[in-house]
This record gives structure tokens, C-alpha cells and sequence, in this order.
């Protein structure tokens, strides 16, 4: 077998956009194996992908700070040799570990990031489709050599201990077979990419005039798992699923839902890469960078017009404070417009409640 190495250690949703990039290249190259150098929280993204190996840096630990990373390069050297090393990541660390490694004699290539583009779309408001991420990841393993093709989703293999805590979830929380079950992720790690809880209580109250249903929300971190608990509170059809169920158990449900409804972040990719219809709500950032909900219609995403609000887009990520004391551009998406595009592409279909 021929060996490479590859890294994405953060953040969430750009490690599970390195899924399809790696199943394609897997399966372009029957005799080729890939060490993943990732973080292990993310592990349940590649459960049971045949030649792929995970490798767990404690980068608190014994491979903290700069003598860490040559231990880390020591520890890694020992699964090799490698033909190549991927750097999918870009980072300070990763480029270190990507210089050892070529000085011992393995070439290295490292992922186009497309910053001139980036900020040339920031600056100009000139608005065209940039390259997806998941195909610049892809890019990177064919300048090593190494070819695939993105196949169709869904792309995460489920557990079948998952599945069946999933399940057991869907039992405890009384969810009727039938009803619409719609997942919401209402937030991001940034204001200027959060539409908000009033909108999303409008959205329900909309959605649930008109249709049986079964809300799901989504999210991390203890801050939003108690907005979310309070968010709760709104109707007894509204299931709290953050903090409750681990990243495999998330996934396994995931894969029920009918729909996703979510901001710019992890949990928009989570449900497209599990194939299930995702609308994205957009609004200092926009789908043009190349972190688009991948394999969804253009028309999922939701946004206000470049050419309405001339300050958009304003960063890359969302990170650059916005101009107004809230995001207008969030503010000009209203709850109906979100509705009426449900309706356009007749999303609310009820599709067979199983895991697979």
C-alpha cells in the first residue's frame, strides 16, 4: 500500500468538509491508504472508511507549543513512510509539521486558500462564485498526484450504537411518525451570521399554522445550550437536541430530519453532507466564498442582495463587527421570505423516519 498523510484539525465544519474529498480519493486509488491527523472529537465524521487511518494529537499535552510539534512529527513519522503530506489546514502548526516533514524528504503540498479572491470579493462586491472548499481540499491531494471525483451524499457511515441512542432520543422526546421533523441551528460563532430567536419563533409560528410538526434545535457550547433551553419553552413540539446527545448520536439524527434550517455554520454542513434539504440563512458572510452547504441548490441559500446593502459582504468568516448597532442584512431576511421559499421548492414532504 502507498502511505500519505493529510491535516485538518479545526474548526468543526471545515474538518467534516474533508469527508467527501477524502471518500473520493479513497475510492480513485484502491491502493493507496491516508493517515488523517485530526482532532479526535471529530472521529465520528470518518467512522468506517476503508483505508483511512486517524491519528490524535494531545496538543495540550505532549505535543503542546514547538518541541511538541517535533514530537508530534516523530510520533507521526512512524506510521510512514509517506509518499506526501496534505496540508488541508494552513495554519502556523500544520505548516511547521509540513516543513519537517519535507526536510526529511517528503513532499508537501498545502491547500489554496483563494485569500486574494476572497478579499477582492470583500472589496470589489463584485459577486461570483468561488471554488467550495471540499474542491479546494480535492485540488490539493491532485497536485500530490493523487485524483478523485466527489461522489454523491450522503458521505458520514453511521454507528450503529448511534443509530439506536438516536432512536431511543426520538422515543423518549414522544416524536409521532408522520409529522415534519425540521432541524434549526439559530446560531454561529459570530453576530453579523445570526438571524435570530425572534425570527425563528416567527418562522415556527408560520410553519406550525400550516403544518404538523417537530422542531429540532441544534448547537454547542454551554452559552448556547441555554439560549436554547429557554428557546424551548416556546412549544411543546420544540426538542432540545444540543448538550443531549453526542456528535455520532447527532449525526444519526440528523439523517431523519426533512429538513435543516440554519445559519452560516458547522451544523448547515452537517446536514447537507448528510444529504438532507438545507436552507442557510446568510448575512455578513455569503455562500460565494466557497462554504456553501455542498450538493445543496444554489436557491437553499437565503440572503439579502449584494446590491441592496452595499456593505455586503463584509468578512470572510464573519468576524468583522458590524457597521450598525444589529446586521441589517440579517434584519432584511423576514420570516415569511424563508417560508415562501420552503414552499417554492416543496420541502415539506415527509420522507420515511429511519436511520440508515
Amino acid at each position: 500500500m502507498r502511505k500519505i498523510i493529510a491535516f485538518r484539525l479545526s474548526a468543526m465544519g471545515d474538518v467534516s468538509l474533508t469527508v467527501p474529498a477524502v471518500k473520493a480519493v479513497l475510492a480513485a486509488n484502491s491502493d493507496l491508504e491516508i493517515t488523517l491527523v485530526t482532532r479526535r472529537f471529530f472521529a465520528p465524521f470518518f467512522y468506517d472508511i476503508p483505508r483511512l487511518y486517524l491519528a490524535f494529537p494531545e496538543l495540550n499535552g505532549r505535543h503542546k507549543g514547538i518541541i511538541g510539534l517535533f514530537r508530534l512529527f516523530t510520533d507521526l513519522k512512524k506510521s510512514g513512510p509517506f509518499e506526501a503530506v496534505i496540508d488541508l489546514h494552513g495554519v502556523i502548526r500544520t505548516r511547521i509539521l509540513t516543513f519537517l516533514f519535507k526536510k526529511s524528504g517528503t513532499p508537501g503540498y498545502s491547500v489554496d486558500k483563494g485569500r486574494k479572491e476572497k478579499k477582492f470579493l470583500i472589496t470589489s462586491k463584485y459577486i461570483r462564485m468561488l471554488k467550495h472548499t471540499t474542491e479546494r481540499y480535492l485540488e490539493t491531494f491532485d497536485a500530490a498526484g493523487f485524483k478523485g471525483q466527489i461522489g454523491k451524499g450522503p458521505y458520514f457511515n453511521i454507528m450503529e450504537d448511534a443509530a439506536i441512542k438516536a432512536n431511543l432520543f426520538l422515543e423518549q422526546e414522544g416524536i409521532a411518525s408522520g409529522k415534519l421533523k425540521i432541524g434549526l441551528a439559530p446560531f454561529a460563532t459570530y453576530q453579523t451570521k445570526i438571524w435570530g430567536t425572534q425570527n425563528f419563533r416567527e418562522l415556527i409560528s408560520i410553519i406550525n399554522a400550516r403544518h404538523e410538526t417537530d422542531f429540532f434545535l441544534f448547537g454547542g457550547g454551554a452559552e448556547e445550550i441555554r439560549l436554547l433551553k429557554e428557546f424551548q419553552q416556546f412549544g411543546t413540539n420544540i426538542h432540545l437536541v444540543a448538550g443531549k446527545l453526542e456528535l455520532s448520536e447527532e449525526l444519526a439524527l440528523i439523517r431523519t430530519l426533512d429538513l435543516m434550517i440554519s445559519m452560516d455554520s458547522s451544523n448547515m454542513h452537517l446536514a447537507s453532507l448528510s444529504a438532507i434539504p438545507t436552507i442557510s440563512i446568510w448575512g455578513g458572510t455569503h455562500p460565494a466564498f466557497g462554504f456553501f452547504a455542498l450538493g445543496q441548490p444554489t436557491g437553499y441559500h437565503m440572503q439579502t442582495p449584494a446590491s441592496s446593502l452595499k456593505c455586503r459582504p463584509c468578512s470572510v468568516y464573519g468576524n468583522k463587527p458590524c457597521i450598525y448597532a444589529t446586521p441589517r442584512c440579517m434584519e432584511m431576511v423576514k420570516p415569511m421570505d424563508v417560508y415562501d421559499k420552503l414552499m417554492l421548492f416543496n420541502l415539506f414532504k415527509v420522507k420515511e423516519q429511519k436511520i440508515v
